[in-house]
């Protein structure tokens, strides 16, 4: 039951900061948007750096997308992949 003469109450309520994260400016993303951000980053982590100096989860993404087959990025990722993993 409600006091019609409590005023206090409702400002109380309204002061209390929620709990968690706070929210982003542009708001939420969802989980298809979040994967293309990393994909994009991913890319251009590629073409930025040596491919001698690509990481095991670079070398996967290269060889995993079809764009890159037959080409020198995908040869270069088969053989940084390779020293990676002590196979030659």
């Amino acid at each position: 039951m409600k006091d019609a003469n409590d005023v206090k109450t409702a400002e109380i309520l309204e002061a209390a900061k929620k709990r968690g994260r706070p929210a982003l400016a542009n708001g939420a993303r969802t989980a298809a948007q979040r994967k293309e951000a990393q994909r994009e980053r991913m890319e251009t982590a590629i073409y930025e750096t040596n491919d001698k100096e690509w990481t095991e989860a670079q070398c996967l993404f290269v060889l995993s997308s079809p764009k890159w087959k037959s080409t020198p990025i995908g040869q270069g990722a088969w053989v940084q992949l390779g020293k990676l993993r002590n196979y030659s």
